[in-house]
C-alpha cells in the first residue's frame, strides 16, 4: 500500500513539474532570428513564433505569393530558414502559457494564419472600437508594439500596455469592421 502511495505521489509531483514548467513564462519567447524580425517585420510585426502552432507557420510560409493580398516572396533558401525558425518555436513546441491557451483555443484540423482571429487575441481586444482615433492611432490590429510597448520583448501584459485616450474602449462595437469576428465571440440573439 505505501508502495502504491508513493508511485501516486511520484507520479502526481512529476506532472506538476511538467505543468509548471509549461507556465513558468506567461507570455511567448523573444524573436531571436534577426532575419524574420527583417524580413517579415519590414511590413508588420514580427509575431513571435509560438502564437501560432507548426501547420499554421508551414500554410503561411507556402501562400508567400498572396500574403494576405500581398506579395511577400522570398528566395528559397531563405524561406526554408525563416520556416524552421517558426516551426522551432511554434505554439506546440513553446513553453509558456500564452502558447498553450493558443493550442488549447484552435480546434484540432483547424490551421488558422491569423493571429488576430485566435480566440485568446480577439477576446483580450474585443473591447477596441474599429472607430478609435486616439493616441496611439492604431491602423490595424497588427500593430502591437503601438499599445504592447514591450511587445518586441515579447511582453503583452495588461501592465505593459499604454492608450492615451480612454475613448478607444466600448461595450457596444461592431468588430466585423476592423477584423472579423469569430462565431464564438459574436453575441447570441435571443429566440
Amino acid at each position: 500500500m505505501k508502495a502504491r502511495l508513493l508511485i501516486l505521489a511520484v507520479a502526481t509531483l512529476s506532472a506538476s513539474l511538467a505543468q509548471a514548467e509549461i507556465f513558468a513564462r506567461r507570455d511567448v519567447p523573444r524573436n531571436t532570428n534577426a532575419s524574420y524580425e527583417k524580413e517579415c517585420g519590414s511590413c508588420h510585426f514580427p509575431y513571435q513564433p509560438g502564437w501560432l502552432p507548426e501547420r499554421s507557420w508551414r500554410r503561411i510560409m507556402e501562400t508567400l505569393r498572396d500574403h494576405f493580398g500581398e506579395n511577400a516572396e522570398v528566395k528559397t533558401k531563405d524561406r526554408e530558414a525563416l520556416l524552421a525558425y517558426l516551426v522551432a518555436g511554434s505554439a506546440e513546441r513553446a513553453k509558456n502559457l500564452r502558447s498553450y491557451e493558443q493550442m488549447q483555443a484552435i480546434p484540432p484540423g483547424e490551421t488558422p494564419i491569423r493571429i488576430t482571429q485566435l480566440q485568446p487575441f480577439a477576446g483580450n481586444h474585443w473591447f477596441i472600437h474599429p472607430d478609435f482615433k486616439g493616441k496611439p492611432e492604431v491602423k490595424t490590429m497588427a500593430q502591437c508594439p503601438v499599445c504592447h510597448l514591450e511587445a518586441d520583448s515579447a511582453r503583452f501584459s495588461r501592465f505593459t500596455y499604454v492608450v492615451t485616450d480612454e475613448g478607444f474602449r466600448t461595450d457596444d462595437v461592431d468588430l466585423t469592421a476592423s477584423m472579423p469576428v469569430p462565431d464564438w465571440l459574436k453575441p447570441r440573439k435571443k429566440k
